[in-house]
């Protein structure tokens, strides 16, 4: 790579004199829009993961697919763009980027006019860290979600491992992001230019002993083909993998005694919701049904029983599943009684409970409007207001 300061490559047209142009263009208005709408995009899913309530998770993973779609952009534009936007113009060798790091501590950093050896590097590290992100999002939604393109192909404790990386790769991104915004800010400071404006108008200034190759126009239409190559051939491959039943689900089949007994009285808590041990206990012990005679001849009980016990929490490989087998020593039959259930509840308010479209702790499909299915998607989830 030659050092844009340092003098043009072979056979390139090159210009030095400052008083020719004051300005030199060199982000053109693709690489602008992507770099703006990628802020953008990584702004919302750090709202939506750290800040915002989990019901957001629709709008997470929807930014989590535009972030990938934008990379898939980058990478095509970084060999089809302008002179600035593609990759060989900052790629450099080691040494130049020890001598650019000398030279910034030494308060006195060369000029590039494109980006220079430790910008460039942040760029293929942001690059790789997005796409390590999104990677294991797609781990998580697909393990512990039973969701998306990787439902039917990723188990459980794959995507809690996923999740582990996910959350590590996000803290990650949040501190070279600080690196990069801090690098600018001191590029700025150092050099006196305006970095930020120049991403916005595509231009920068001209300084004294620059050398601007001949510039490479972009090749537009071969971009915008690979470009939509890959967004097509992305959502076949997404719908095609889709397509294929998530792999944490178990095919039940129907009781009408279940729902006639149960489901008549209360929600029809989900044989999922709890462990064969539990639903025994819970059977054995229905002239106590949580402080009601709810007694039943032994041929029903004993059909229930084992159509619970069947289709119970040990069978199915959801989160609700997985997170319910721990139950209360102390209170082995009540899900709300559950140590997951009680910390993900911690920040609902009483009042909360106390609604009267809620009636109480034991009322799921209040608040998850799929939870007769025993799904529990972060999506679905909707706390009334009255």
């Amino acid at each position: 790579m030659t050092d844009m300061n340092d003098g043009a490559p072979k056979g390139a047209e090159a210009s030095a004199n400052p008083e020719t142009d004051a300005k030199i263009d060199v982000w053109d208005a693709p690489t602008r829009f992507f770099h703006w709408s990628l802020v953008f995009q990584v702004f919302v899913a750090l709202l939506t993961g750290f800040i915002f309530p989990e019901w957001w998770m629709e709008t997470h993973i929807w930014a989590g697919h535009l972030i990938v779609l934008f990379i898939g952009f980058r990478v095509v534009w970084g060999f089809a763009g302008s002179e600035y936007s593609r990759f060989d113009t900052f790629i450099f060798p080691v040494a130049t980027l020890i001598e650019h790091v000398k030279s910034v501590l030494a308060k006195k950093p060369k000029h590039y006019v494109g980006h220079n050896p430790a910008g460039g590097l942040m760029i293929f590290g942001l690059l790789i860290v997005l796409f390590l992100l999104t990677t294991t999002g797609l781990m998580i939604l697909g393990g512990e979600e039973n969701q998306g393109a990787l439902a039917a192909f990723v188990n459980y404790q794959a995507g809690s491992a996923g999740k582990v990386l996910h959350s590590l790769l996000s803290w990650l991104l949040i501190l070279m992001i600080l690196g990069h915004v801090g690098g600018v800010i001191l590029e700025g400071l150092l050099t006196g230019e305006n970095l930020i404006y120049s991403m916005i108008t595509g231009q920068k200034d001209r300084h004294p002993g620059d050398v601007v190759p001949r510039q490479r126009p972009p090749h537009v239409l071969w971009g915008a083909f690979a470009t939509g190559a890959l967004v097509i051939g992305a959502a076949a491959l997404v719908n095609f993998l889709s397509s294929f039943p998530p792999s944490g689900h178990v095919k039940m089949d129907v009781s009408d005694t279940w729902k006639s007994e149960c489901a008549d009285c209360h929600m029809g808590y989900h044989p999922s919701h709890l462990p064969a041990e539990s639903w025994r206990k819970l059977m054995t012990t229905l002239d106590d049904h949580f402080g009601e005679d709810a007694s039943l001849d032994s041929a029903t009980v004993q059909e229930l029983t084992d159509y619970l016990v069947k289709y119970s929490a040990e069978t199915w490989d959801t989160e609700a599943a997985n997170r319910f087998r721990e139950v209360d020593p102390a209170e082995p039959r009540r899900i709300s009684a559950t140590p997951y259930w009680v910390r993900k509840h911690a920040d609902i308010k009483e009042a909360d409970f106390k609604k009267s479209s809620v009636k109480g702790k034991a009322n799921c499909i209040a608040c998850h409007q799929d939870a007769e299915s025993g799904r529990f998607d972060d999506q679905k989830i909707r706390i009334p207001r009255e």
